[in-house]
């Protein structure tokens, strides 16, 4: 199942299982996948599963979405192994299957709404 893994900041080597539906990425705990990075954004990123593919895009970023070490501008679709940056955290993309790693999305959220607000940046 394509996912993504987190492979630099502070969850490193969390993995998440990407299915059908619409995934936000963000420092927000309501986000379906939380980076506590204060350079993301509350709502930073959405992955979109379109036709086969997965599209990322930025949401409400302030940093931008970089994949590969390019700024994107818009949507764009995800590829075996693209990087993708956000903030200092970096995710990889992913079509196969590990069976080994623990699908993060069901896990509780890390930080609270204080922490999130106390982390940023203004």
């Amino acid at each position: 199942m394509p996912s993504l893994m987190i492979t630099s900041g502070d969850k490193a080597g969390a993995h998440f299982v990407l299915g059908h539906r619409t995934l936000a990425i963000g420092r927000d705990p309501a986000r379906d996948i939380q980076i506590t990075d204060p350079k993301v954004s509350r709502k930073h990123a959405l992955v979109r599963h379109v036709e086969g593919a997965y599209l990322i895009g930025a949401a409400k970023a302030l940093n931008g979405v970089i994949i590969n070490g390019e700024a994107i501008e818009e949507e764009r679709a995800l590829s075996e192994g693209d990087v993708i940056t956000l903030g200092d955290t970096n995710l990889q993309f992913t079509m196969s299957d590990n069976p080994d790693a623990t699908n993060m999305l069901h896990k509780r959220k890390d930080a609270a709404r204080e922490n999130r607000d106390k982390n940023t940046l203004m």
